[in-house]
């Protein structure tokens, strides 16, 4: 299912003429990009309501024949909201996985798990974040884990506040 923000691409048809050469998308359309895909995704939680309301059983208890009509309508109601989520989930993986490759040509994200062709075979470590949470053959998330300096910083703002509580109530108790 294609959206208005969609790019259509040309037919790849073998002409004469020549290719014209490779234009990356610029910043500004790089935004716009991601902004169609944040309005996908307020559509996803949608498609979603819907196909949820058309699980949902109608409140009536007593069962009637048109109930039978209501099912059917229910279950073609969830396959229609079904059928549109997955297509808005797959334009999204598309589009993410575009935008993806383009902060990688950029250069801001590594996410090649070898080493770029070229003549030097050897591997240098990278002080570059890979976008995986790892700087080299460290990994950022388990550094951080092993630092209690949150966790030292809080007890100290908690003693505080003890500390300032009995204050405030040993005042109070010598004025009675």
């Amino acid at each position: 299912m294609a959206s208005p923000e969609d790019i259509i691409m040309g037919d790849e048809k073998e002409d004469s003429q020549p290719q014209e050469p490779f234009v990356p998308f610029t910043l500004e359309e790089n935004i716009h990009q991601l902004n169609s895909i944040d309005r996908s995704i307020v559509q996803l939680m949608n498609h979603t309501a819907t196909a949820l309301g058309a699980l949902t059983t109608p409140a009536s208890s007593d069962s009637n024949p048109s109930a039978s009509v209501e099912s059917t309508a229910q279950k073609d109601a969830f396959r229609e909201a079904t059928d549109t989520f997955l297509d808005t989930l797959h334009s999204i993986d598309v589009r993410m996985k575009r935008q993806i490759l383009a902060l990688e040509e950029a250069g801001i994200v590594n996410l090649s798990s070898g080493p770029r062709q070229g003549h030097n075979t050897t591997v240098k470590p990278s002080l570059k974040p890979n976008g995986m949470g790892a700087i080299g053959n460290l990994d950022v998330g388990w550094l951080n884990s092993r630092s209690t300096k949150v966790e030292r910083d809080m007890e100290l703002e908690l003693w505080r506040r003890a500390r300032e509580l009995l204050e405030k109530d040993e005042g109070s108790v010598k004025k009675e």
